[in-house]
């Protein structure tokens, strides 16, 4: 199980170290910045789609996009904010990338863009998968979370509930396996990265990286983009 700390792996010449962090909580800024002086990284991967990473381009030049929440995000945040400042996009993300762009490093999305998630979700989920998902939010907010101790307990916990259906467990992994594989990609051009990760998946990513049976996914592979 996660543990909230950071994991580093040697992929080829390259360093990397992955940063699980708790998607939306205020104080995971300071991990941000810890991990970023003590790595000192030549590159900043960020589990964000291709769209995404543009969205935090936005926000760090000022702008402020609107951002919609689905109700599992409005109620994850909810309840996430029992232990702590919430704040949407989450603040790891966009630390992070304020950080990067301050001391000039590439930013890399990982995560899927839109166009390759929408394909993985249709072959994911089935449709009696999805007419369930799409009315089982209401049990997630009468859930009490009671044995969830702290905010990664409760991250993880959440986790397990919500992709409870063999479906959506899939999609998550195929996300995990697509960061793993972009991280592969990214270690041919730098030699040291620091890999923002959600804490939910860090598990996942670790174990696939380790494996060493994935193919590197590179940039242009990806459809990613590099700041």
């Amino acid at each position: 199980m996660a543990s909230g700390k950071s994991t580093t792996i040697s992929l080829g010449g390259c360093r990397v170290t992955l940063l699980p962090t708790v998607k939306g909580l205020d104080r995971e800024r300071r991990k941000v910045h810890e991990a970023m002086a003590a790595v000192r990284p030549g590159a900043v991967a960020l589990p964000v789609s291709r769209e995404g990473l543009r969205g935090l381009r936005a926000i760090y030049r000022g702008k402020q996009p609107e951002i919609f929440l689905s109700h599992y995000e409005q109620i994850y945040a909810m309840k996430l904010a029992r232990y702590g400042k919430v704040v949407v996009p989450p603040p790891s993300f966009t630390e992070a990338y304020a950080l990067a762009s301050e001391q000039g490093l590439p930013i890399i999305a990982i995560d899927m863009n839109e166009t390759d998630y929408a394909n993985a979700f249709c072959d994911s989920i089935s449709t009696p998968g999805l007419v369930f998902h799409s009315v089982r939010w209401r049990w997630l907010k009468r859930k009490r979370f009671r044995d969830a101790a702290n905010a990664r307990q409760f991250v993880l916990a959440w986790d397990r509930a919500v992709n409870s259906l063999k479906g959506f467990r899939n999609l998550e992994h195929r996300r995990e396996e697509h960061m793993a594989r972009r991280l592969l990609g990214m270690a041919k051009s730098y030699q040291n990265i620091l890999a923002i990760i959600e804490l939910e998946r860090m598990d996942g990513v670790v174990r696939r990286l380790s494996s060493g049976g994935l193919a590197p996914l590179d940039e242009d592979e990806a459809s990613s983009e590099e700041e």
